[in-house]
């Protein structure tokens, strides 16, 4: 149905532009065909959708069937004989249509968050608002409203709220693009964006020709009007389909989301320049002002920026506090209880029950250091690299000591060659130690560890738990950092294994990085690094030398 709706509308347009003579005729046949379609759909479509999304499709539909009726009944009136200017009363529902249209596009819901990340979004927004409205006006509105003084009075005021209202739309569009949302990539509201660029085209241009004629004289252009409503049916013919959701894994906000508002920032300050520098003083001080503006926006941004980045401060100063009680508390506790009933002595134990308590609190106290060894290297290399004195080792006994420190270690399976490594070994079994208990953490039961050598040697971590959400694949590399486990208390970790992992691995010269198991289905985390550097790699071996690698 909606293939055949899109057929006829391009016919439409193709009859008019090859017979102009029955433009009035294929023209508006055409776009109330359209419109009404594509509105009645963008509403059913929207039924099976929820919540705010639900809300504002469903305004999106409203806003178009609105406009189609009154391209309905201006044909009608016009057809029985009345003469109707090219701006009049009718023109009421295309700007309540409009309306309802740019609250519907800024009420499109945003991913959830502190206030202070939306804040920044509408700040994004507010910049490219003011700069591009001020741009428009300059460049194009005002020429336009030159062309208004000779109107009457009624048509003045109503033609004045069209170009208005577009840049209304174009703003609306511009607030949407900057915000954060679940999904990828959202086809529908593509789609309508290229619409509703065709439709603000196609009214500036028949306002421009519009302005005191009637509407039989006023010309509009048919073809941007139906090439509108063509994307406008195929984003109504999708809206029921939800895009995917994000399933990447989490990064700051990229740079080119803010391309559209701050591009806009610079072209009316190259403006503002250009008409300074030509002494065309006639706009200037609408420039000048609206810098100004952008100017504070700039500087309110900054604000909140510091503002979320304290927030972000404090979240990991108590998460560090949290996790690090925690993780001390249990060993600790058990510690403790041994100790004080070896030292009492009310308890008489059995000289292989005094060597297990003996062995579990040696165990406690051995976890602990390393607890407190991960938190020394972290807080004094703060160039993200670490100090190594390498030597060679045999491999596969290095990694075998380094389970043995791991508690849970009879579910790890090692399939590790006899390999001759240069290695610095203190940090090098910190490294599998801390992979191993990860894996037996997450794990579901089964750990394997296997190594390979190629150019470099790779150690991979394999288990057969859920793995690591897309999502998290990135993060899970911070310091103090515990991906989806990070308000979950019922499984300890400082969140910092994963940190020194990295570390070890760039120290060495490698890498280290995530992936999917192929063997197990769960995670697989490596590290990899040359089998023999020699001293002077080491030496050159900096910051930026050996970048983490998150996948192969």
């Amino acid at each position: 149905m909606i293939s055949a709706l899109v057929a006829v509308v391009i016919g439409c347009g193709v009859a008019t532009l090859l017979f102009p003579g029955t433009s009035e005729i294929t023209g508006t046949f055409g776009v109330v065909l359209a419109t009404s379609a594509s509105g009645i759909i963008f509403l059913r479509g929207a039924r099976k959708l929820e919540g705010r999304e639900r809300l504002a499709w469903s305004g999106v539909g409203a806003a178009i069937l609105g406009a189609s009726l009154g391209v309905l009944t201006m044909v009608v009136v016009s057809s029985s004989g009345v003469d109707l200017p090219a701006f009049g009363p009718l023109d009421t529902f295309f700007i309540v249509s409009y309306v309802v249209l740019c609250v519907s596009i800024v009420a499109l819901p945003h991913t959830a968050g502190r206030w202070s990340i939306r804040a920044l979004a509408m700040v994004d927004g507010l910049v490219g608002a003011v700069a591009l409205a001020t741009v428009a006006w300059v460049w194009v509105l005002s020429g336009y409203f030159d062309l208004l003084a000779s109107a009457p009075a009624g048509q003045r005021v109503i033609a004045m709220a069209y170009p208005i209202l577009d840049v209304a739309i174009l703003i609306s569009l511009l607030l949407l693009s900057v915000r954060r949302s679940n999904y990828w990539f959202d086809r529908r509201l593509l789609l309508l964006s290229i619409g509703l660029v065709f439709q603000v085209l196609a009214d500036l241009a028949f306002a421009a020709n519009g302005v005191g004629e009637l509407f039989e004289d006023a010309q509009p252009v048919y073809t941007l009007y139906l090439a509108a409503t063509v994307f406008f049916l195929a984003s109504a013919s999708i809206v029921h389909v939800k895009p995917i959701v994000r399933k990447f894994a989490d990064r700051p906000t990229r740079w080119t989301t803010l391309i559209a508002p701050y591009g806009a920032a610079l072209l009316m300050v190259s403006g503002l320049v250009w008409n300074a520098i030509t002494g065309e003083l006639g706009h200037l001080p609408l420039l000048a002002v609206a810098t100004v503006v952008v100017v504070v926006l700039t500087i309110a941004r900054q604000a909140i920026s510091i503002r979320e980045y304290r927030y972000r401060v404090d979240d990991d100063r108590q998460n560090l506090v949290s996790s690090i009680s925690h993780e001390l508390r249990t060993p600790l506790t058990s510690m403790y209880g041994m100790l004080e009933l070896l030292r009492a002595g009310e308890v008489v134990l059995s000289d292989d029950e005094k060597k297990e308590f003996l062995e579990t609190a040696t165990y406690q106290a051995r976890y602990m250091g390393r607890i407190v060894s991960d938190l020394i290297l972290l807080a004094r290399d703060r160039d993200d690299t670490i100090h190594i004195v390498p030597s060679p080792y045999e491999l596969d006994r290095l990694i075998r000591e380094a389970v043995d420190r791991v508690e849970g270690n009879e579910v790890v399976e090692l399939r590790v060659p006899a390999l001759t490594v240069v290695v610095d070994r203190a940090r090098f079994e910190q490294a599998i130690a801390n992979l191993v208990a990860n894996a037996v953490k997450y794990g579901n039961g089964r750990v394997l560890v296997t190594a390979t050598q190629g150019e470099d040697v790779l150690i991979e971590v394999h288990d057969n738990g859920p793995g690591v959400p897309t999502k998290y694949e990135l993060v899970i590399w911070n310091r103090f950092e515990r991906g989806p486990r990070k308000l979950d208390s019922r499984v300890p970790g400082s969140g910092n294994g994963l940190a020194i992992v990295a570390r070890v691995a760039k120290a060495h010269g490698g890498g280290a990085g995530y992936r999917r198991s192929e063997i197990l289905g769960g995670s697989c985390f490596f590290m990899s690094m040359p089998a023999a550097p020699t001293r002077s790699e080491i030496a050159r071996i900096g910051a930026d030398a050996a970048p983490l690698v998150i996948a192969i």
